[in-house]
């Protein structure tokens, strides 16, 4: 009896002493010191900004979007801006047309143009373009040529033109004197572009193209601005499938129906401030409402065409203050168009442009002879 009592004594006291030793009952990970933790986290946070630094260093020197101004490769996007103000600057003479607008207007030709008004033409027209592309390349004109007179035939969408400015243009040289007031260096939101998914996404696909094929664009232009035809089918709203492109346009209109909005003046100062200038250099443009895909303009008919009555009030009630021409050719039944010559849902090939350009001159009130 006693004798058991000492083994249990005996055990008490060893379960007594083991319990007063201080192990540690957390998982190793749990207990290491504040300092290593933040040397992990220093570390990581390294990592990370050296890594976005690294995709950022390779984007500005790829420059997918000629934003940057490295010029060591190929855009990703057409730096059509560059080409047309490199055209005006080689131009012996001045033009006495000028076409303006977005990639809707590019596949206008001067020289079509010049054989049915005997005048001779520029195509400054340029992917996305908007007012600002309009009032530069219509002020170099202008410096280029000081002392002689020009048309000009502005193609335009219901949007009329937006007051945005693309970085290819205010990054060229030529354009930076007509753009006074506006940020013309690379910025912060430039950086944020340039450490972005859609940078080195567009960055990888121009290396790749050098690699594989070749580091040349594949358009080509004419001195008159006009894309040479061989190249045509590489313009990048070449889309493969019309009836696909159509139907893909119907349904956005169809689950996004069109509002009339407010006006934002601030929207339309370099529209009004490019027509201004034209004016007071003697010259009276003429604003073509660009022309849409039969099956989406019906579309639009069935939501009211809110944006065409309100592009076409706002028009009318600039005509007070400043001198133009509208035709308005989005209904293609105007002028004799074909369903069937659309590049896209919204842009008309060649065929069609020229069917347009005859119509234009016939209705644009003397200013095209």
């Amino acid at each position: 009896m006693n004798f058991a009592r000492r083994i249990g004594r005996k055990a008490r006291g060893f379960t007594t002493g083991s319990e007063r030793l201080e192990r540690p009952l957390e998982p190793g990970v749990a207990v290491v010191e504040a300092g290593d933790y933040g040397k992990f986290v220093a570390a990581v946070l390294a990592t990370g900004f050296g890594l976005l630094a690294a995709v950022f260093v390779l984007n500005v020197l790829v420059d997918p979007f000629a934003i940057a101004g490295s010029r060591l490769l190929p855009t990703a996007v057409e730096a059509d801006r560059s080409v047309k103000l490199n055209l005006i600057q080689n131009l012996s003479r001045n033009p006495q047309i000028v076409i303006l607008g977005s990639s809707r207007a590019r596949q206008a030709e001067p020289s079509f143009l010049q054989r049915v008004t005997g005048d001779t033409a520029f195509n400054a027209a340029v992917t996305g373009g908007t007012a600002a592309d309009a009032w530069v390349m219509t002020r170099y004109l202008t410096d280029r040529f000081p002392h002689e007179k020009r048309g000009y035939l502005w193609f335009v969408d219901t949007g009329i033109a937006t007051n945005g400015i693309n970085p290819q243009l205010e990054e060229d040289p030529r354009a930076k004197r007509y753009l006074a007031g506006k940020s013309l260096n690379f910025t912060l939101e430039d950086v944020g572009t340039y450490i972005g998914s859609q940078a080195t996404i567009a960055s990888w696909r121009v290396i790749r193209s050098c690699l594989i094929d070749t580091c040349k664009g594949r358009l080509r232009y004419l001195p008159d601005g006009a894309i040479a035809q061989p190249t045509l089918r590489y313009l990048p709203e070449h889309a493969r499938s019309l009836r696909r492109s159509v139907a893909a346009l119907v349904a956005s209109v169809r689950a996004h129906p069109a509002r009339a909005g407010r006006v934002d003046p601030r929207r339309y100062a370099y529209f009004e401030r490019t027509i201004a200038f034209m004016n007071a250099h003697g010259a009276r443009p003429v604003i073509v409402l660009n022309p849409v895909h039969p099956e989406v303009l019906a579309e639009l008919r069935k939501q009211g065409l809110a944006r065409r009555k309100a592009a076409l009030a706002y028009l009318r009630a600039l005509h007070r203050r400043l001198d133009f021409v509208v035709v308005d050719a989005q209904d293609i039944r105007r002028w004799g168009g074909s369903p069937r010559d659309f590049t896209n849902a919204t842009h008309v090939n060649r065929i069609n442009m020229r069917r347009l350009l005859r119509y234009i001159v016939a209705h644009s009130d003397g200013v095209l002879p």
